[in-house]
């Protein structure tokens, strides 16, 4: 099994019931929906066909709600302008169609934070503006990189600060709206503290879904120096390698990345790493060679998993993109690599004995030759412990809960899967383990996850230790009494 996870954005390009079950057939872990673009409705009805695919194949295939954030955008173009170098812009609060000399800015804070001298890109980078004279509500500035502007592209503003909160009034409404249709996760951008991430989590909690996990997208270089509480706060993080290029020097992003995969790593904290890894498969049936490197180095760095965004959303190959991206990250894992480093974990969830008897259940597969370790699971902790072991046999998380499901499909080797009355026409055991372990053994044959004669290490934890039921660490044959 592939360790890695998969995360492929739904578009217009994907937004077929055949294409939705071909992603899924093709290996897709996640689905991303980008609340940036689309609709309510299209949202909705994307969400619906992903649950209708993944009953079929017998997946439990996650959704991740992903906020628009503070995302600032020039509003609409009569039409396509060249920009030309030297010639001078006018950004002006509010919304009407802009052209080559003036364009409109729905933001309010570029506004107060722009000063002369600062530099704005548009259009990911690929535009360049100088600010030369600032008044309320506008700025007028200095082409320095031309080129086609369109309406709703993005402006970065490297260096400039700007108003500390990343959850707008539309990310609230939006997320709202995503947990009434019933988002699995969701993606919090341009997160910059903490706050930014309990912001979120209070509004969960007023909708009455607290424990949906909360990705911390880094975009802006302020969340660097954050990164421990954000780490503590979140349920995982993205690294967003687009707007964070923008950010900072371009020449920084690969250590950048390469260090919160390690921070995260070391306290068990998912990490995705995102944007143009197979940027070219939008117009070209195959990536290039540096791109494949890409994905794979971010294999070798740990990653938990790596997320493909225009490339299924509006590419012209998506299907390709998952199987390429599939046969990349099997062929990465497929190299020699260290098993069982130790992580930190200071999170205080795990408890002595859980990471002892998980330490174990590693080490027991391993010698064993277990071809899985099934890890019996209400919360997920159990597997989250496994997966920081980074064990090289596949873990297969049985859990009752859809959040706790949620939540694990995104760790590294991890696979979750419902495991109820409502998914095997059996009363959830965990109470009994023999009748647990042989309720989850014929769960797995019947999905296809393991061969019947498959050898296992199966692993719970519980907080009470003199409960002699509540935790076990056996090695069997499936099937076997």
């Amino acid at each position: 099994m592939r360790h890695t996870r998969i995360v492929a954005t739904l578009g217009p390009a994907t937004s077929s019931a055949e294409a939705v079950d071909a992603l899924v057939a093709r290996g897709v872990d996640i689905f991303r929906l980008n609340f940036s673009h689309g609709t309510r409705e299209s949202h909705a009805a994307l969400l619906a066909e992903v649950r209708r695919a993944s009953k079929d194949a017998g997946r439990f295939v996650p959704v991740l709600q992903d906020l628009p954030g503070p995302k600032i955008r020039v509003g609409l173009m009569r039409e396509p302008a060249y920009l030309a170098p030297g010639a001078s812009l006018r950004l002006e609060h509010g919304a009407f169609e802009g052209d080559a000399t003036r364009v409109s800015v729905a933001f309010a804070g570029l506004f107060d934070a722009a000063r002369p001298g600062d530099r704005l890109l548009l259009d990911d980078g690929r535009i360049e503006l100088s600010v030369r004279d600032t008044s309320a509500g506008a700025i007028v500035a200095t082409i320095v990189t031309g080129g086609i502007l369109t309406g709703k592209k993005g402006i970065n503003v490297p260096g400039i600060t700007l108003p500390p909160s990343s959850l707008t009034e539309r990310d609230i409404e939006s997320l709202r709206y995503g947990l009434s249709i019933g988002v699995d996760m969701v993606a919090v951008s341009f997160v910059q503290t903490a706050e930014d991430v309990h912001a979120a989590r209070r509004v969960l909690v007023e909708e009455g879904r607290p424990d949906v996990p909360i990705i911390a997208k880094i975009e802006r270089p302020q969340a660097l120096a954050a990164i421990d509480g954000i780490l503590a706060a979140a349920n995982g993080l993205m690294v967003a390698r687009g707007d964070l290029g923008l950010e900072m020097p371009l020449e920084r992003v690969p250590s950048v990345q390469k260090d919160l995969v390690r921070h995260a790593r070391r306290e068990g904290v998912p990490v995705i790493v995102a944007t143009q890894v197979f940027d070219s498969m939008r117009t070209a049936p195959r990536p290039t060679r540096a791109e494949v490197s890409d994905a794979a180095n971010a294999v070798e760095d740990g990653a938990d998993a790596i997320m493909l965004s225009d490339e299924t959303a509006a590419g012209a190959f998506p299907i390709a993109a998952v199987q390429i991206l599939d046969a990349v990250i099997r062929e990465a894992e497929s190299a020699p690599r260290q098993e069982g480093a130790a992580p930190v974990l200071n999170d205080p969830i795990f408890s002595r004995h859980g990471r002892a008897l998980c330490e174990a259940a590693v080490t027991l597969a391993r010698g064993g030759q277990a071809d899985a370790i099934v890890a019996i699971t209400r919360g997920g902790k159990t597997a989250r412990l496994l997966s920081a072991f980074r064990p090289s046999a596949p873990v297969l998380a049985a859990t009752p809960s859809e959040t706790t499901a949620a939540r694990l499909s995104l760790l590294w080797g991890v696979t979750p899967f419902m495991c109820g009355p409502e998914w095997n026409g059996e009363a959830w055991q965990e109470d009994d383990p023999a009748g647990a372990i042989a309720s989850v053994g014929r769960a797995l044959v019947d999905r296809g996850l393991l061969a019947p004669d498959a050898v296992v290490v199966v692993v719970r934890v519980s907080a009470d230790l003199g409960d002699a039921r509540g935790n076990f660490l056996h090695l069997q044959r499936i099937g076997a009494p």
